[in-house]
C-alpha cells in the first residue's frame, strides 16, 4: 500500500510539474525557417522618414506578442519606435506600443508583447514599425528572410519586397499539448530510471 502511494504521489507530481512548464510563450516562425541564417539580409537603418510593414497568419487561437531579429550595428541607441498590431483585412489598429531601442540587443529577437488577442487561429494581422527620432548613427533595423511559400507581403514605405519576409515570430502564451507531454515523459523516464539505480546499488 505503501508503495502504491509513493507511485501515485510520484505520478501527481510529474503531471504538476509538466502541467505547469507546459504554459509557455508559443513563438511560430512567419518566416521560412528551413533559409540558413547566411542568407539572412536586413532593412536597412529604420530611421524617421521610413515604415516597415509585414503581413502575417496567426497560427494559433490567441496572439501575445510578436518576437522580432534586430540589429544595432554595434552602436547605443536612444532613439524609440513605435509598433502597431492591424487587422489586415480592415486595416484596424489593435493593439500598439513603443519599443525603446536602447533594450534591443545586436543581432537577437527581441519580444514585443501586449494584451493578448483571442479567437484569431487563421487570422491575417499586419505588423508596422516607425520612428520619430530615429537618425543614422542612432537607428536599429531588422532582418528580412528569403522568402518560401508563406502569404506574407512585406513593405517599406511605398517599396514591396516581394521576396523577402521579416524575421519575425508570433508570441502565443498558452497551454502547449505537445510540451506538456514530452515534460511529462522526460520526467517520468527520469523518475523509472532513479529508483532502478537505486535498486541495483541497494
Amino acid at each position: 500500500m505503501k508503495k502504491s502511494v509513493k507511485y501515485i504521489i510520484a505520478a501527481a507530481v510529474i503531471v504538476i510539474i509538466a502541467f505547469l512548464y507546459a504554459h509557455v510563450g508559443k513563438k511560430v516562425p512567419v518566416y521560412d525557417k528551413s533559409v540558413d541564417s547566411s542568407l539572412y539580409g536586413n532593412m536597412g537603418e529604420l530611421t524617421a522618414d521610413l515604415l516597415v510593414q509585414q503581413e502575417f497568419t496567426c497560427e494559433k487561437p490567441v496572439l501575445s506578442g510578436i518576437s522580432i531579429m534586430c540589429a544595432t550595428y554595434g552602436n547605443t541607441l536612444t532613439s524609440t519606435y513605435q509598433y502597431q498590431i492591424l487587422d489586415a483585412e480592415s486595416k484596424e489598429p489593435l493593439r500598439s506600443g513603443i519599443l525603446d531601442a536602447s533594450a534591443v540587443a545586436n543581432g537577437k529577437y527581441y519580444t514585443i508583447k501586449f494584451d493578448e488577442i483571442k479567437d484569431c487561429r487563421g487570422q491575417k494581422f499586419i505588423f508596422t514599425l516607425c520612428s520619430q527620432d530615429a537618425a543614422s548613427g542612432n537607428a536599429l533595423t531588422v532582418y528580412n528572410v528569403p522568402k518560401g511559400e508563406e502569404d506574407a507581403e512585406l513593405h517599406l514605405n511605398a517599396d514591396d519586397f516581394p521576396n523577402n519576409t521579416l524575421a519575425l515570430r508570433t508570441v502565443s502564451d498558452m497551454f502547449d499539448v505537445e510540451t506538456f507531454v514530452s515534460v511529462m515523459f522526460c520526467l517520468a523516464y527520469l523518475y523509472i530510471f532513479i529508483i532502478i539505480l537505486y535498486k541495483f546499488f541497494s
